[in-house]
């Protein structure tokens, strides 16, 4: 066991190692350029920051990593931020900034098959520039996920041995970050919905603490976060609490149906789960109509009428 592990990168994998080497009783330190989890919704990330630094992690983000050098049989690291350059030891390192695919020599020049540092170049039918060659999985140079390869095998299936025109389409490719709590998102977060020029962008939010099983199993950390049209069409769904990875399925199939919102408001949750949590963030579309001045006046008019 690592008596100090340094992590450079604070993606994905890098935020599960560091927990998991944190909870075994090292200590660790987390350097990240940017932000940790960069591609999911930062409320979200808030979450789990906030859990990991509570569990004794020193996360550094915007640390500009200068120079790494041995160190009296570890590692010593020279980053720069805003308060300059200072030096991190550590008795060993994790780098997970990051893979590259390996297709270097195979001999893809020869067979025509054209490629770059990304990994291989494909159509929507994971067709290579040999249009008798597939590539799928990471080497295809798309997010480097086990289920999205999974996905890809049946497309690379369906075409090439039933002539099938299948086309990959990740509009709904959910990904989960294992940390605990986890956190889980599919389809556009805010930020991505806005940075699109969109102006019709609801958010609409419930807290792991106003679910009644989250409080009995004492797991009140977090909150899902759904984002949707003003007509209530479904963009996507983000969730950073316990079992996020298994409470986000419904949304995968909500955002890949282009689904809306009153379908997953009107549906019968059992209680109590923490899929619970789900419908009470879809029911909270209709509040502000629900309570709007116009309602209450329709109310008290039908009571009127008796």
């Amino acid at each position: 066991m690592p008596e100090h592990l340094i992590v450079i990168g604070g993606g994905p994998i890098g935020c599960e190692m560091a927990q998991a080497h944190r909870r075994l009783g090292a200590r660790v330190s987390v350097l990240d350029l940017a932000t940790i989890l960069p591609k999911d919704d930062p409320d979200l990330v808030a979450v789990v920051r906030q859990v990991l630094r509570a569990d004794g992690i020193s996360i550094e983000e915007g640390a500009k990593i200068l120079k790494l050098e041995r160190r009296d049989g570890g590692v010593a690291v020279v980053v720069a931020d805003g308060e300059g350059e200072r030096e991190i030891v550590g008795s060993h390192l994790l780098v997970a900034a990051g893979r590259r695919p390996n297709v270097e020599d195979l001999g893809l020049e020869a067979a025509g098959v054209q490629y770059s540092p990304k990994g291989i170049a494909v159509d929507q039918r994971l067709r290579t520039s040999n249009r008798r060659i597939f590539a799928a999985g990471d080497v295809a140079g798309s997010y480097q996920f086990t289920h999205l390869a999974g996905y890809h095998a049946g497309i690379v299936l369906r075409n090439a041995l039933f002539r099938l025109p299948a086309k990959v389409d990740i509009g709904a490719l959910p990904w989960v970050t294992y940390t605990d709590p986890e956190l889980a998102q599919v389809g556009l977060t805010e930020v991505q919905a806005r940075a699109e020029g969109r102006d019709d962008v609801r958010v609409l939010t419930s807290t792991f603490a106003e679910n009644d099983r989250a409080r009995t199993e004492r797991a009140t950390e977090g909150l899902i976060k759904v984002v949707v049209s003003k007509r209530g069409q479904i963009l996507g769904a983000g969730i950073a609490g316990a079992h996020a990875g298994e409470l986000i399925l419904p949304w995968v199939l909500a955002v890949g149906q282009r689904m809306k919102i009153g379908t997953l408001a009107g549906v019968i949750a059992p209680y109590p789960t923490l899929s619970e949590i789900s419908k009470r963030a879809a029911g909270s579309y209709y509040t502000p109509t629900l309570f709007s001045p116009r309602t209450r006046r329709l109310v008290r008019m039908l009571r009127w009428l008796g």
